[in-house]
């Protein structure tokens, strides 16, 4: 058995905390909500010495953390729990210490009667201007609750969509970086063997195993060459994605890229859209939501276009105007609800769709980019691969001729 240390809130509306035994996490939490409790916090006791004791700055706030902190937050505080003592309760929750000095700062300017989007707007490393201006509305509309909720919400359904594009893209990744290190192995270490072979032999070596038996040898006889190579070429890239300039001309490059680049389009419109239900739906105005919104995509091309939308929409321009603009970025089956949407005064419902349709569009096409790259890269590792044993052995064959 595993002992549990947890704070609960209860239905009474009292935090308690204590100790509870169970198998796994999951048991401990069904035996804390069988009197309709809402758990805050719970953690394995006897956690190791690195558990305990090593923080690691650069982990931040991270999307688990940040979905608790909202979803707790807006739980302690539809059940009368002050903002000042969920906040100190919620500080306990997270790992960074950093972190944690924030939460128990923004307490404490709650505690002194400033707003709580106020005091996050001093933290834009943990709380971004989006959730800000979200919660803000929530304060001014009398709905904190609500808004805190959605918020946790979106943060839970953005992940969940990034899981799932993440696990599109790493299959392709691990099969073609293990293809190119058995290839780097094998004119390494095979080929030069052959190569000894012929040469005392004196029979001619094919083309195709020259030129790998030249790379192979340049890599073993140069490898501090080699890898300043690959640092040098990783380092320009990162240099060139923290550029803005450059960076927009690789997102570019990246929207084009067939099967995939369809896929990131749907995404940032999901980012987009569900952003702007979000900020709608709290009572802020289409031009400043517009402007929140576009802080919340991933992709520059998609930014640009937005800020440059902006000030058309601040003239009193339809939404679905600015869109038209952009066919390659928004489709224009949404361009057409979008402008139903607004001509019948429902655009809240209408972006709620809208956003549903291409998360559904985001999980097919992940979906169907597993099922299709499998065969895609069984016939493009099938090539290497001959390649690579036609290099090996057609030298042997013509030797075994020779002789």
């Amino acid at each position: 058995m595993t002992k549990f240390y947890y704070k609960i809130l209860t239905k009474d509306s009292r935090i308690e905390e204590g100790h509870v035994f169970a198998l796994i996490k999951k048991l401990a939490e069904i035996k804390l909500k069988k009197n309709s409790s809402s758990i805050i916090l719970l953690q394995r006791e006897n956690l190791n010495f690195w558990q305990n004791n090593i923080y690691l700055p650069f982990l931040g706030f991270s999307v688990s953390e940040r979905i608790n902190f909202f979803r707790n937050l807006a739980a302690m505080n539809s059940a009368g729990v002050s903002i000042v003592k969920s906040l100190e309760v919620l500080s306990e929750q997270v790992r960074s210490k950093k972190l944690k000095e924030a939460i128990l700062d923004i307490s404490n300017e709650a505690k002194n009667g400033q707003q709580l989007s106020k005091s996050m707007a001093k933290y834009p490393r943990y709380f971004s201007e989006f959730l800000i201006e979200t919660v803000n509305m929530g304060e001014v509309s009398g709905r904190l609750t609500e808004t805190l909720d959605s918020i946790a919400e979106d943060l839970e359904k953005d992940d969940e969509l990034k899981k799932k594009i993440k696990g599109a893209l790493a299959y392709p990744i691990v099969v073609v970086t293990l293809m190119l290190v058995i290839a780097v192995a094998l004119m390494v270490f095979l080929l030069p063997s052959i190569e000894n072979l012929f040469v005392e032999m004196g029979a001619p070596i094919p083309l195709p195993t020259r030129i790998l038996l030249f790379t192979g040898n340049f890599i073993s006889n140069n490898p501090f060459i080699v890898l300043a190579i690959v640092l040098i070429v990783i380092l320009i890239f990162f240099i060139a994605n923290k550029n803005k300039k450059s960076r927009y001309y690789i997102h570019k490059a990246i929207l084009r890229i067939p099967v995939f680049g369809p896929l990131i389009k749907d995404y940032n419109l999901v980012l987009f859209f569900r952003s702007l239900e979000s900020l709608i739906k709290s009572g802020i105005s289409i031009v400043y939501a517009v402007d929140i919104a576009k802080k919340t995509v991933s992709n520059d091309v998609y930014k640009r276009a937005i800020e440059k939308a902006q000030p058309i929409l601040f003239h009193g321009v339809p939404l679905t105007d600015v869109l038209k603009s952009y066919p390659d970025l928004f489709p224009p089956q949404t361009q057409k609800i979008i402008e139903v949407g607004e001509s019948v005064g429902q655009m809240e419902e209408t972006l709620k769709r809208t956003t549903h349709y291409f998360e559904r569009a985001v999980d097919y096409k992940t979906k169907m980019i597993i099922v299709l790259i499998e065969p895609i890269l069984m016939v493009v590792l099938g090539i290497i691969v001959a390649g690579l044993a036609l290099s090996v052995f057609m030298p042997l064959y013509q030797l075994a001729s020779i002789i």
